[in-house]
């Protein structure tokens, strides 16, 4: 009914010109003494041809009403599939569609180039920089001096930074070299362990893992990218003398639990969103908003589930449920 009356609004003009050509009708013949049956015959034939075209004028008008709402334009370029012009407007009109989809496809081509060189370039960057960061390590472990270990945890810092670029770039690209196995979740934490202990012993915080023989589904490069930024987090925000514990139930979550400064209650639900820093971000100057939010990307093209719970000044708690994962081993 709704597109009945769409339709005779479209049509009103047309049924106004029939209407007010019918009264000139017969006021004409009318004046001339012409017998109203001559009149009435011929304006009631017309009036039934008019419906009848009429009627055909709507059932073209409701089918590509409904050609055009199927048509949706995150399916591609929708101009090819327009329903046929009925008229000189609605040609003009699908030849501007054409016109606008051709210049957004050309502006979307340079866009995707600026990307991929874009991409490309800081690729490259990483790569690169990790040479001259070799070299600074060697040179510092030369020579075991207090000036020398702060140099090296600084250092450490920066290449945390630059793998957090490439990573970066990676997810943006959708996460192609994801390789989904088995992997034994003891190798990949104490891998992960091993890499943050100078962080540990410089800043003496303890901590606390008992081991685990689960394996579960998971890509071993990303989830161990995902403990590397919580490790992080943990080690920034961990005074000294305090505790970092991980662990894995039976369930295989894997959660990294500090003491530290906590996470106010109003900045807990932000805390994955991209550049938020929260409070305790604002009176750290180096915090940047990155890591979480690359974190909670990574796990979500795992499938796994990542979550977060945070007392302040007692500490926090981050669980990365692998549970979660859709797809099974073939």
């Amino acid at each position: 009914m709704r597109d009945v009356l769409r339709y005779l609004a479209d049509c009103r003009y047309i049924w106004l010109w029939g209407l007010l050509s019918g009264i000139a009708y017969a006021a004409v013949f009318g004046l001339y003494g012409i017998r109203w049956e001559a009149i009435w015959y011929p304006l009631l034939l017309a009036a039934a041809f008019g419906l009848f075209f009429q009627a055909l004028g709507f059932l073209r008008y409701r089918k590509n009403h409904r050609e055009l709402e199927r048509l949706d334009p995150a399916d591609g370029p929708c101009a090819d599939y327009l329903p046929r012009a009925g008229s000189l407007a609605e040609r003009d009109y699908q030849e501007l569609v054409r016109k606008e989809e051709g210049a957004n496809r050309l502006q979307k081509e340079k866009w995707d180039a600026a990307r991929r060189d874009m991409n490309d370039y800081y690729a490259a960057w990483v790569h690169q920089i990790k040479a001259p960061i070799a070299v600074m390590k060697i040179l510092l472990q030369q020579q075991d001096t207090r000036e020398n270990r702060e140099l090296s945890a600084e250092l450490f810092r920066v290449e945390q930074y630059a793998e957090m670029a490439l990573s970066y770039i990676r997810l943006g690209e959708g996460a192609s070299d994801l390789v989904i196995r088995e992997c034994d979740l003891d190798e990949i934490i104490r891998k992960t362990v091993r890499k943050y202990a100078g962080q540990f012993i410089r800043r003496k915080i303890r901590l606390v893992y008992d081991g685990t023989y689960m394996k579960a589904l998971t890509d071993e490069k990303w989830l161990s990218f995902i403990l590397e930024q919580l490790l992080s987090n943990a080690v920034k925000y961990t005074p000294e003398g305090g505790t970092v514990t991980i662990a894995a139930d039976r369930y295989r979550r894997i959660s990294v639990t500090d003491t530290g400064i906590g996470i106010a209650p109003e900045d807990l639900p932000r805390i994955f969103e991209k550049g938020y820093t929260g409070y305790n971000g604002r009176l750290d100057k180096k915090s940047t908003g990155i890591g979480l939010y690359l974190c909670r990307q990574a796990a979500d093209r795992l499938g796994h589930r990542l979550t977060a719970a945070s007392e302040p000044g007692r500490g926090s708690r981050f669980t990365v449920d692998l549970e979660n994962y859709p797809l099974q081993v073939e």
